[in-house]
């Protein structure tokens, strides 16, 4: 399987051509749940609400099952999504559908189609004697906002070190959004992440998912931004990242003023040991045409809750906010991950550009001015006087 990234998709008109829960009720009442609907899209009722109104209509129409079942046949699937599971089977990645809708259509769909065998974590409603008797397994469990958090499925299921990808159309995509490092967005979901200034991918059919995961796996990219992608890094990255740990002019300010004049088996061994580290993740910082500008890392929390991620850019590529949207990614994502973390940065007193930076990122000063002393097996390093900053992750 794919260890670096896992795949989270919405059902309802996100893997089928409609939303067919919302056209389902609306059908099947003649209409009288739309207004509970509006009024959970204007955010007068949380999902459960809405739905548990919902279903209380459904029980007063009654509708005849053979009728809904034949409704339910005639589902169609979005455009590609076979070629789309095809492509994830090539590629090793398994997708798991997170719904807010019900399995007894969400099954029936799948089931027509041959997909009855892709994993899904839903809604729960029994559909006996033209009636519907829907429960909620997962809500106190997640955000009590949602009937079925997405957010908190993503939560538990994707390990830290791993990229999570999420597909949707919807407004109940809102929150998985929040929690996935690239996402894929169309219709009422891209509107509200346009709102809430997030960087996504815009879809109009899986064929294009197809287009742009491709580009996804193969450079490994780890989280998107408007002007950088954070990629795994690989041994294509290798000599580039030499160069910027040898570079005086990106080493000055941590004690270095002319780089770190590493033999290469040391070089060569620190390589090898990021790999090995189960306790951070070790990123590229490249362009949209997939060249080296820099590397981060972002830090687990330690014992006290703190992370001490990093963040450092070849010469040519410094002065031209790439720092501060990189920045910005790994403070996101650490949220998503740890939202009761610390984030603390070490920034050298004459560093002004940077302190001015991570101010405006919500840093604050925790400390008088420190002093790091080199040891003497440290050839060509100099004490640094420094600033203890801190982020508390809201």
């Amino acid at each position: 399987m794919n260890n670096r990234h896992m795949l989270f998709i919405d059902f309802d008109g996100t893997i089928t051509a409609s939303d067919v829960g919302y056209e389902l009720f609306k059908k099947f009442t003649s209409g009288a749940t739309e207004a509970d609907v509006q009024i959970y899209r204007a955010g007068k009722l949380n999902s459960l609400e809405c739905l548990t109104r919902e279903c209380a209509t459904w029980n007063q129409y009654a509708p005849n099952s053979q009728a809904v079942y034949d409704h339910l046949d005639n589902q169609r699937l979005s455009s590609g999504f076979h070629e789309f599971l095809g492509f994830l089977e090539e590629n090793k990645l398994k997708p798991i559908i997170l719904s807010e809708g019900f399995d007894f259509y969400i099954d029936r769909v799948l089931a027509f189609h041959h997909l009855n065998h892709l994993e899904r974590i839903t809604n729960k409603a029994v559909f006996e004697n033209n009636s519907l008797r829907p429960s909620f397994p997962y809500f106190e469990l997640g955000c009590r906002e949602c009937s079925n958090c997405k957010e908190y499925h993503i939560d538990r299921l994707r390990p830290a070190q791993m990229s999570a990808i999420y597909i949707g159309d919807g407004h109940s995509d809102l929150h998985a959004s929040r929690k996935a490092d690239i996402v894929f967005a169309k219709s009422h979901l891209k509107d509200l992440l346009v709102l809430e200034h997030r960087y996504f991918i815009e879809y109009h059919d899986f064929f294009d998912i197809i287009d742009s995961l491709t580009i996804i796996l193969d450079r490994g990219i780890f989280a998107l931004g408007k002007n950088i992608d954070l990629c795994f890094v690989a041994d294509r990255h290798h000599e580039y990242s030499q160069r910027l740990w040898e570079s005086g002019d990106v080493m000055r300010y941590v004690g270095y003023p002319d780089g770190l004049k590493w033999s290469q088996n040391r070089y060569d061994d620190y390589w090898n040991k990021q790999a090995q580290n189960e306790n951070a993740i070790y990123l590229a910082i490249e362009n949209k045409d997939g060249h080296f500008m820099g590397e981060a890392m972002i830090s687990f929390p330690d014992a006290e809750g703190l992370c001490q991620h990093d963040v450092k850019l070849l010469p040519e590529f410094q002065h031209r906010g790439l720092g501060q949207e990189t920045w910005k990614i790994i403070l996101d994502r650490t949220r998503e991950r740890w939202p009761k973390a610390r984030v603390l940065v070490t920034p050298a007193i004459e560093n002004v550009r940077a302190i001015d930076m991570y101010l405006k990122l919500g840093f604050e000063f925790n400390s008088e001015p420190m002093t790091w002393i080199p040891s003497p097996e440290e050839i060509g390093a100099v004490p640094v006087i420094y600033w203890r900053m801190i982020k508390i992750l809201k």
